[in-house]
This record gives C-alpha cells, sequence and structure tokens, in this order.
C-alpha cells in the first residue's frame, strides 16, 4: 500500500483527507513545515500532499526543500490550499510542486490526481529499472568475453602440464585437479553472465548489496 505524507494544519481538512484516502492508502500526518521536513526521511512517502500556509515553515519553502535534494526530489508533491490566485498558482509550481488542487476540493478529483501522479512516479522507476538491467546485460555479456580470452589460453597451459603429468608428484596432481575444478567454475560463472537476462541481489553484509551470480 502506497504511504502518503499529509503536512498540513487545519484538523477539518485532515480529517476529510482521511476519510477520502485512509481505505486506499496508508496515511502519515504532520502539522507544520518543520515536522513535514522531519518526517520525510523516515516515512519515504510515495506522494505528499502539502498546505501553503503552515506554523513555522510555509509550503513554499518545504517543496524548494524537498525538491531541491536529490533523496527527495522524485517524491510527488501535490499542494492542496485555499490560496486560488493564478499568481499563487504559479509560485507553486515554481517552487517545484508536481499538481496544486485548490480547496474546496472535489473527493474523486483528488483521488484522481494521487492515482495519476503515484502511476507516474512507478513508471519511471520502472523505466530506470530496466534501463538499469539493460546497462548490466551489455556490461555482463562483454565482461564474459573479456574473461574467455584468458580462460581459453589458461585451459591450453592446463592441457599442456597433464599431458606432462607423468613427470610430477603427487602434490602437483592434486594442485592441477584444484585449478581444473576452479576453472570450470569459472566457466560456468562466465556462461551465466554472457545469458544475464535480470537482476539477482542478495545481501552480503549488512547495508552491502551484491549481485547473486548463482541467480541471474
Amino acid at each position: 500500500m502506497s504511504r502518503i505524507l499529509i503536512i498540513e494544519d487545519n484538523t477539518l481538512t485532515q480529517a476529510q483527507l482521511a476519510h477520502i484516502l485512509d481505505e486506499k492508502y496508508n496515511l502519515s500526518f504532520a502539522e507544520d513545515g518543520l515536522a513535514g521536513l522531519a518526517a520525510v526521511p523516515h516515512l519515504n512517502p510515495d506522494l505528499i500532499l502539502l498546505d501553503i500556509n503552515l506554523p513555522k515553515m510555509d509550503g513554499y519553502q518545504v517543496c524548494k526543500i524537498l525538491k531541491g535534494d536529490k533523496k527527495t526530489r522524485e517524491i510527488p508533491l501535490i499542494f492542496i490550499t485555499s490560496l486560488s490566485s493564478e499568481k499563487e498558482k504559479v509560485t507553486g509550481f515554481e517552487a517545484g510542486a508536481d499538481d496544486y488542487i485548490v480547496k474546496p476540493f472535489y473527493p474523486e478529483e483528488l483521488l484522481v490526481r494521487v492515482r495519476a501522479h503515484l502511476a507516474s512516479r512507478r513508471a519511471k522507476e520502472q523505466a530506470i529499472e530496466l534501463e538499469k538491467l539493460k546497462i548490466l546485460q551489455e556490461m555482463a555479456v562483454a565482461l564474459s568475453h573479456q574473461i574467455n580470452n584468458p580462460l581459453t589460453a589458461v585451459y591450453g597451459c592446463l592441457y599442456i602440464l597433464e599431458k606432462e603429468a607423468g613427470h610430477l608428484t603427487e602434490t602437483a596432481h592434486f594442485s592441477l585437479e584444484g585449478i581444473r575444478e576452479g576453472l570450470e567454475k569459472i566457466k560456468v560463472i562466465v556462461n551465466r553472465l554472457s545469458k544475464a537476462s535480470r537482476v539477482a541481489k542478495t545481501t552480503y553484509n549488512r547495508d552491502t548489496v551484491m549481485i547473486d551470480l548463482n541467480n541471474i
């Protein structure tokens, strides 16, 4: 369920928004601009509904800060305000808002706009992921070709050593077997890279995420 942060100090408007959105979305509320800014990093909302006339920091300032931060600039932000003049709307869009709804608002209009902006954000995220996958696939195929060349040379050297195995000690024989096993594993990984069709990730250590070559 998508999370929406509502930055609004009017309790009646909060109640109206909750009545319209509560069954469809996970809602959180902040009653002033500073509290709203502080809540964003913790909540990581999918969309923000923002009033303009707020205590401590007005909506324009909140919007400029969020849209100026690369961590939050992609969050859709909709002004919901009683300020309806053309100048105020222009100021809102100049601050970076994605949309502007004037109070009193129609529930269906609000729902349609919220759904549209959430869908637009999901589409952008999917497009970015597809582009990342395409780049990864191209890198994987190129890397597999680069590895195959020296791998073929090593196999050739190993073949010659194995032909001369009669003159080697038992320890050397054991080492050759280990080399062949290692090369076979590398060959399997290179083959998977050349056919990579998706990104499979695994948690390596704490917050470190790595590509899982066993599942690509």
